[in-house]
């Protein structure tokens, strides 16, 4: 999945569209895409949130981080994920640049009788027909909730580290499946050059994690990084994946731990997102069609000394 879209085709197709909500006046055709995408982002996502549902792969996420009980999460998709920790007995503050993501998330806490508090702070701008920016305001003094969904972006967004950083240290930081919106590449805060893709930009936004994490956890807490990869079913295989959140970690004081897995199979249904992998198969990890690889989700756990 792309987050670039390709700006001279998206350029090409760029119309001024009616004003959502029955105005008069017209939104820019940026900020139209920008809902639009999100929208349907969600609408996929969901399809492939069920998959991993019936998996049992939310349960298995939350044991990771079993026993350490205020959790920051880094995307809530539609809340499966923040379900399984607050019913696992943790506290939950999740940082969220999809509005629709958290529309669906506080509906889904909320219906479950967990008690959930929305910041708001968005405030989107078009710079032209096909590009936007995303103005965040200052976090004011947060209620208390079993689970605070923040509008903010894990990428680009001082104000919400500044918050972060004030707040009494976290036990735990969750970076779970990561994924993105086809707007997301006309974001003016995304550098496309390094970021083209939604596989370059899940690595830039993991590495800013390790960053964050590394400033907000205590002493003991972790940061527990799981996405989908081939199946590490040789030494070299583990290895590959371990050096890569050792090189990501290497810029902080975090340790990282042996990585644990477990099967994963990729939603068929029709509309499901189609998913990249975290890391790319090399050649090392070739494989043919008559033999194509298992797949897994992929857990590292790195702990802050």
């Amino acid at each position: 999945m792309s987050i670039n879209s390709k700006r001279r085709r998206d350029l090409k197709k760029a119309k001024r569209k009616p004003a959502i909500g029955g105005g008069s006046g017209l939104q820019p055709s940026a900020l139209y895409q920008l809902k639009s995408f999100r929208k349907a982002y969600i609408k996929s996502w969901g399809i492939n949130s069920e998959g991993h549902l019936a998996q049992g792969h939310y349960s298995w996420m939350a044991e990771r981080v079993k026993g350490f009980p205020r959790t920051l999460e880094i995307g809530c998709g539609v809340g499966h994920s923040t379900l399984a920790l607050l019913q696992q007995g943790h506290t939950v503050v999740c940082v969220e640049e999809n509005p629709q993501c958290i529309a669906a998330t506080r509906k889904r806490l909320a219906d479950e009788g967990f008690c959930v508090e929305v910041i708001a702070r968005e405030t989107p701008v078009s710079l032209d027909e096909n590009a936007y920016r995303l103005i965040y305001s200052e976090i004011p003094e947060a209620p208390q909730a079993d689970c605070l969904l923040i509008e903010g972006d894990a990428l680009n967004d001082p104000a919400l580290e500044a918050w972060l950083e004030r707040q009494p240290k976290f036990d735990a930081v969750a970076c779970w499946l990561l994924g993105t919106h086809d707007a997301r590449g006309h974001n003016a805060a995304v550098d496309l050059a390094l970021m083209p893709t939604a596989y370059e930009h899940r690595i830039f936004v993991q590495n800013r994690v390790y960053e964050i994490a590394d400033r907000i956890l205590r002493s003991g807490g972790v940061l527990s990084v799981i996405d989908r990869a081939q199946t590490p079913t040789t030494q070299d295989m583990v290895e590959k994946l371990l050096q890569h959140h050792r090189e990501q970690a290497s810029v902080t004081s975090l340790v990282v731990q042996p990585v644990e897995h477990t099967p994963h199979v990729e939603s068929e249904q029709q509309g499901a997102m189609r998913m990249m992998t975290t890391n790319p198969l090399d050649a090392a990890m070739a494989f043919t069609p008559d033999d194509p690889p298992t797949m897994s989700l992929c857990s590292t756990t790195s702990v802050k000394p």
